[in-house]
């Protein structure tokens, strides 16, 4: 292997000293700009890496931040984490990836582990026990920031979606075409508590979903909320829970589906009962996530500003390494209605195909 340069090589080919390649390649104001301009070329041609470890020595910092990612299929997440690095990278900070992926005790193992990695923060995504989490942190004095909307425990400043006001949105979408026949398809939270906390996001889009009916005096039926066992489990062709409700002849104009990834075997299990999407049943689902365009047809959907959130994500951590108070609360980001074909009205559809105009997003400004 080519041995690593180092500082005394860019010094002797460079013909000045150590301490004056540091200053150089640092910034340092007692170098002059000529002097400063020939160290920097030597180093670049002999493909010198400045050592992280040697610059936390002198800086007191890593300039590198840890994300932990959830160990689940349902990739909403990865987005976000493409959104972090780039805001990371602008503001000169490195940021590292380490998915939970089955590791014994979960995110809070992963943290006690970074006492041993260059970082001077993370962000954990998804934090099912914040408590363990929030303590790990603690014992080894790491600022921490979650993206999180599953658990109903707030021990970190916290960024998710407005579920509440993103499902009513959803549902008012559907009520605005003529549906008032709106089924709930939502995970069955009680047996995916590992993974997903408390539910606590489950809980905000079903009141939405409630909010909708209310403001537009449709009586709330119980039987129209459909909990789905392994909801994000993308080989299952279909939700045997719908195909129990619909051999029992209830009408169903409409579905809100909690989450992108449930909407493929609904579609299949409505096609297997004879039921057209968007003719007899008009689908909306919620994230926007990839599941959403490769659905047939295409899904309408709320959209959650995964970019933002993962931006917004390394500008606080930053300034909670940099001393800064940041308030352990919620930080709610507004969603958007994305329209597609699973929601195309009956005038619409009539046309040819070249006819047809695309639908704009309809979006809702932040605050």
């Amino acid at each position: 292997m080519p041995r690593k340069v180092t500082l005394a090589d860019v010094s002797r080919a460079a013909e000045v000293g150590v301490a004056t390649v540091s200053r150089a390649l640092g910034d340092h104001p007692d170098v002059s700009e000529a002097t400063r301009q020939r160290v920097r070329a030597v180093a670049r041609s002999l493909g010198y890496r400045p050592s992280a470890t040697a610059r936390a020595l002198r800086t007191g910092e890593y300039r590198a931040i840890s994300v932990i990612v959830p160990d689940a299929g349902w990739g909403w997440w990865e987005p976000v984490v493409r959104a972090a690095f780039k805001a990371a990278a602008e503001v000169g900070y490195y940021l590292m990836a380490h998915p939970v992926a089955g590791t014994k005790g979960g995110a809070a193992a992963i943290v006690e582990a970074l006492a041993n990695v260059p970082t001077d923060g993370v962000i954990v995504i998804g934090v099912p026990d914040q408590d363990g989490v929030r303590e790990a942190c603690d014992r080894i004095a790491l600022p921490a920031i979650a993206i999180d909307d599953t658990s109903r425990t707030v021990r970190f400043p916290t960024i998710s979606a407005q579920n509440r006001e993103g499902a009513r949105l959803a549902v008012e979408h559907l009520i605005s075409l003529g549906r008032r026949s709106i089924a709930l398809l939502r995970p069955n939270i009680g047996v995916e508590t590992d993974n997903w906390g408390d539910g606590l996001f489950i809980d905000h889009r079903t009141l939405g979903y409630r909010d909708a009916l209310d403001s537009a005096g449709i009586a709330f039926d119980e039987s129209l909320i459909i909990d789905c066992t392994d909801p994000f489990n993308e080989t299952r062709k279909h939700w045997r829970e719908l195909e129990a409700e619909l051999s029992t002849g209830v009408r169903i104009d409409a579905m809100f589906c909690a989450a992108d990834t449930m909407a493929a075997a609904a579609l299949r299990t409505l096609r297997a009962h004879g039921l057209k999407v968007p003719e007899d049943v008009s689908i909306v689902g919620f994230d926007d996530e990839r599941a959403a365009i490769l659905v047939d047809p295409q899904l309408t959907t709320i959209r959650q500003p995964y970019e933002e959130m993962g931006c917004y994500a390394v500008e606080l951590l930053l300034r909670k390494i940099q001393g800064e108070h940041v308030d352990i609360r919620r930080y709610e980001f507004v969603t958007e209605l994305v329209r597609r074909s699973s929601t195309d009205e009956p005038e619409r559809l009539a046309k040819p195909e070249a006819q047809r105009n695309d639908p704009k997003p309809v979006g809702v400004q932040q605050a």
